[in-house]
């Protein structure tokens, strides 16, 4: 999964070649959501969210309730790569309106909420993960992360896993391996700053150290 969108959009988006052109707003909706990701990924704050309000600007003009949850559900899926927090205020008016349960086990997935999920509704990516979860099985879970082909959706388990479940410096390391391969400076920082901290809570006083000096090299 190049991210959520890319899943939600490939029979609702894509032509061949022999078919009609794409209509403007579909062209528009897919290109702004895959600028909101890259500039996200790369920490470039000021040009983030306008293109995220283009995107659902675009998508609003067809009237797709769905869509415009599969556009919140990729920012949500971004944060959490990121370990961040999100609004879900907006994705939950739109599943009041119109619930779909896909959208709504990546939701509870995202959140946390591992025991609302339906088995197989979820991503392939992350469906052998519940198990796991259920469990607090940290091993297992990270050789599952690992497993995952596609970076961006390794990422998002990783930081469903230390957002929600116990973790060690080796789940941080996975994320940190992840977002340093493909240049993705915000969450980058996010897991060295965490994995900082997992060793000053655990006394690992060299360890800490080493991070920190390696942040302040970074900042340079």
């Amino acid at each position: 999964m190049r991210n959520l969108l890319v899943i939600a959009l490939l029979m609702f988006l894509c032509a061949c070649s022999s078919s009609p052109p794409i209509p403007q707003w579909k062209d528009t909706s897919s290109r702004q959501l895959e600028n909101y990701k890259i500039n996200f990924l790369a920490d470039k704050e000021d040009a983030t969210e306008p293109h995220f309000t283009q995107a659902k600007k675009a998508i609003s003009s067809n009237n797709d309730l769905n869509l415009l949850a599969t556009a919140y559900l990729t920012k949500y899926a971004l944060h959490t790569a990121a370990l961040e927090d999100f609004d879900d205020s907006e994705f939950l008016r739109i599943d009041t309106l119109q619930p779909q349960a896909a959208n709504r086990a990546y939701y509870d997935f995202l959140k946390g909420n591992f025991g609302k999920i339906e088995p197989g509704r979820l991503p392939a990516n992350y469906n052998k993960l519940l198990p796991f979860m259920a469990d607090n099985n940290l091993s297992a879970a990270t050789r599952e992360i690992a497993s995952i082909s596609d970076p961006l959706s390794r990422l998002i388990a990783c930081g469903v896993w230390v957002k929600y479940r116990p973790f060690d410096d080796n789940m941080i390391q996975l994320a940190i391996d992840t977002a340093a391969r493909h240049g993705w400076r915000r969450p980058l920082w996010a897991y060295l700053t965490h994995l900082q901290k997992y060793y000053s809570d655990r006394q690992e006083t060299s360890k800490a150290a080493n991070i920190k000096e390696r942040l302040e090299l970074l900042k340079k």
